[in-house]
């Protein structure tokens, strides 16, 4: 993969992040957001990203050193308790199911792949919002039970539940088969011929979940049939259908974030899936982000050690 393409993808993300941040938990329809805002929900400067970002960077920065995994619970602890990887080193947002498994980790010492819950109740977003920089360090890799594994471990860490490890194959599988040059609706089409037989039987069985999102009739949603929650499902449906409905990277963005809800996920999520099916689209909005020099220190070094043109 190319490092310009790579450097687009993640600081799409980071800008759709930023974007949502201010409007997180509002009520769909009674706002709309159009260019990057001050203050909001939780009142924070323009331009500022949440634990979305925050967690994405600690990966990017594990993935660049060769850290292990317990390298990485050391970063998340960092991130929760000091406000590590924030622009202002204040962490303002994280979700009580990555602070469980953070506490399993540091507390309870229990191996980290064992760390997230498994609850049915536990199956929110807080592990398909970080795992975009996986798919960009596995864009090349052709062994699909590699991404595989690597997709299920990496989700473990905060989410164990087989619907959270289903979100996020679905989530990078979709976008592989993008980087690799197909369309998002052949991508789509091709999971069930493609992904399904590779599937544990544990994660197969939660594809029911996902199977209306899945369809090619999906695009012909209702914006009022579509949620934004935090839940898992939910949150991948509303980003899939915010990079189909959309016909530029700043429209998906802009779609995304007013669908109210979790809306700095949803926006994140969106941003980096439309950042791979727009490769000519310019990041919106990516000179208003907060601490350039500071994301640049994370950012370079990855580029560099994982792209094709160094």
């Amino acid at each position: 993969m190319e490092a310009a393409q790579m450097r687009r993808v993640i600081m799409a993300g980071i800008v759709g992040d930023a974007f949502g941040v201010p409007v997180e938990f509002k009520t769909r329809d009674s706002y709309h957001v159009s260019s990057m805002l001050a203050d909001g929900t939780w009142e924070q400067p323009s331009g500022s990203w949440s634990d979305d970002t925050a967690m994405t960077l600690a990966l990017m920065e594990n993935l660049t050193s060769d850290g292990n995994y317990n390298d990485l619970f050391e970063k998340f602890q960092d991130f929760m308790m000091t406000g590590a990887y924030m622009a202002q080193h204040e962490t303002f947002d994280i979700g009580q199911t990555c602070v469980h498994a953070i506490r399993n980790w540091a507390i309870n010492h229990v191996t980290p792949t064992e760390c997230g819950d498994a609850s049915e109740f536990a199956n929110g977003n807080g592990a398909l919002m970080r795992l975009a920089p996986l798919a960009l360090v596995l864009a090349d890799e052709t062994n699909q039970a590699r991404r595989l594994q690597l997709t299920r471990d990496y989700t473990t860490l905060t989410h164990r539940h087989p619907r959270a490890i289903l979100g996020s194959v679905l989530y990078l599988e979709i976008m592989h088969a993008m980087l690799n040059g197909q369309a998002i609706s052949a991508a789509v089409a091709n999971l069930t011929t493609n992904l399904k037989p590779a599937l544990t039987p544990d994660v197969l069985a939660e594809w029911p979940y996902y199977a209306a999102c899945l369809t090619p009739t999906f695009g012909q949603t209702s914006r009022d049939d579509i949620k934004a929650s935090g839940y898992v499902v939910d949150t991948f449906e509303a980003a899939l259908w915010s990079v189909t409905q959309a016909r530029s990277l700043k429209a998906a963005i802009v779609l995304a974030a007013n669908l109210g809800g979790d809306t700095d996920t949803v926006a994140t999520i969106t941003a980096s899936l439309a950042a791979v099916r727009f490769p000519n689209d310019p990041v919106p909005w990516e000179d208003e982000l907060m601490q350039p020099t500071y994301l640049a220190s994370i950012i370079d070094p990855f580029v560099t050690k994982f792209s094709r043109t160094k």
